[in-house]
């Protein structure tokens, strides 16, 4: 199925304000021990701190609040669980997994003996992790045993040291997993790009929200490429599937590159171009603040400054390392941001600046995220770069339009997620 006027899709996080969690309420109460309202979590702190003047509310209810650990265990030789009362993303403590160099991941679980509803929802958990720049964590939910599983993923590449939220993602389903009988929920840290050093980072706030009905697709294309209008925007506009074109206006019109004029018409068919400021062989956060701010600024200018208001919102991470200094300049100049994630993305999303990609050209893993985009109503964002030659061919890029022309998903820009600009 296909969304044919990609303006007559809007999703905000603010619209889901009304969804809750009335159909399993009373088992949450009962897991924390008593009534929601009392033990409601503030999101960085205490609910008088400036800091949590700037943070949205949350929609939906908070799963564990993790101010009471009892109830959690860590895995065999697999690294430490303890309370943290510094600097917690909600209430008084957060707890906190650390792992030593020689221990393969940080996991902990906590048994559901009477079992929890949560089909039909959607999970978010924040996040904060120090020491490494990528960290890939897995959410399992087992239900009701350890035969059949629904296992949720994430890679996180930055910012370290930030609390950020994650939007989990179905990655992997193990049988036929009973979603209203979770009888265990297992969390698991892993090492992700340097293997090297030990596993500390500090969880809070599993949250569930009602999620849609309908999945997402995003079509994301990095690099400013001449094949993204000659071989992919050819191909995707019979199927009225809009784009999200990364920009890098240092290299317009040079050999192999996009033209202004080529930005132009996909402009005028609904894609969007989104800011990727151009930073060679080096990580952004290797350059300095200053040299950061700079590039970030002027990518964004030089895009309002052409017409392409509507995509300037967005942001799509050079590397896709983000620093905690490129985040806050990243959200002083833009409302949204795409890195690598390595699996679809929980919607309605919690966290705009850390909407995860995956590869477009994965081939049957790329179709099955699609599969669980539709079948739990996730985003999928996949990402290319060239079409043809040295990357997915034209061939299989066809098939997978063709394949996500056959789901039950809506194919959505950038600003489809954010709604229209005022």
């Amino acid at each position: 199925m296909t969304n044919r006027n990609r303006r007559s899709f809007v999703t905000t996080v603010a619209a889901a304000g009304t969804l809750g969690l009335s159909g399993c309420l009373s088992q949450f109460r009962e897991w924390r021990g008593g009534d929601t309202t009392s033990t409601e979590p503030t999101p960085n702190g205490d609910a008088n701190s400036s800091e949590t003047d700037d943070l949205p509310e949350l929609s939906g209810e908070s799963v564990e609040d993790f101010e009471n650990l009892d109830d959690w265990t860590a895995m065999i030789d697999a690294g430490e669980l303890e309370a943290e009362p510094n600097d917690p993303y909600a209430g008084s403590q957060s707890a906190r997994l650390t792992a030593s160099a020689g221990t393969d991941s940080a996991a902990i679980y906590r048994a559901i003996p009477d079992g929890l509803d949560l089909s039909g929802k959607a999970l978010s958990l924040a996040v904060n992790f120090t020491g490494r720049d990528q960290l890939h964590l897995t959410l399992e939910l087992f239900a009701p045993n350890s035969r059949n599983v629904h296992a949720m993923q994430r890679t996180l590449t930055g910012p370290s040291d930030r609390w950020v939220r994650v939007d989990f993602g179905t990655g992997r389903i193990d049988t036929q997993p009973d979603l209203t009988n979770v009888r265990e929920i297992r969390l698991t840290a892993r090492r992700r790009g340097d293997s090297s050093g030990s596993i500390d980072c500090r969880i809070d706030d599993l949250r569930a929200i009602d999620r849609p009905t309908t999945g997402k697709v995003l079509f994301l294309f990095d690099g400013t490429l001449e094949s993204h209008y000659t071989r992919a925007f050819e191909r995707m506009e019979p199927y009225g599937f809009p784009g999200v074109e990364a920009v890098m206006p240092e290299a317009l019109g040079q050999d192999g590159r996009l033209t202004l004029d080529k930005l132009d018409e996909l402009d005028d068919a609904g894609w969007d171009m989104a800011a990727r400021p151009r930073t060679g062989a080096s990580f952004l956060h290797e350059y300095t603040p200053e040299k950061q701010k700079g590039m970030i600024e002027r990518t964004k200018v030089f895009l309002e400054n052409r017409g392409f208001e509507d995509g300037a919102r967005h942001f799509v991470t050079p590397r896709n390392i983000l620093s905690p200094t490129a985040r806050d300049l990243v959200e002083e100049y833009h409302e949204q941001a795409f890195r690598f994630g390595g699996a679809p993305n929980a919607l309605p999303l919690t966290d705009p600046y850390n909407v995860g990609f995956f590869a477009g050209n994965a081939g049957d893993e790329a179709r099955t995220y699609i599969d669980y985009a539709a079948e739990y109503g996730q985003l999928a964002v996949l990402q290319f770069d060239y079409i043809g030659d040295d990357g997915i061919s034209e061939r299989a890029f066809e098939g997978i339009l063709e394949y996500v022309d056959a789901q039950s998903v809506e194919v959505v820009s950038a600003s489809d997620l954010l709604g229209p600009s005022y």
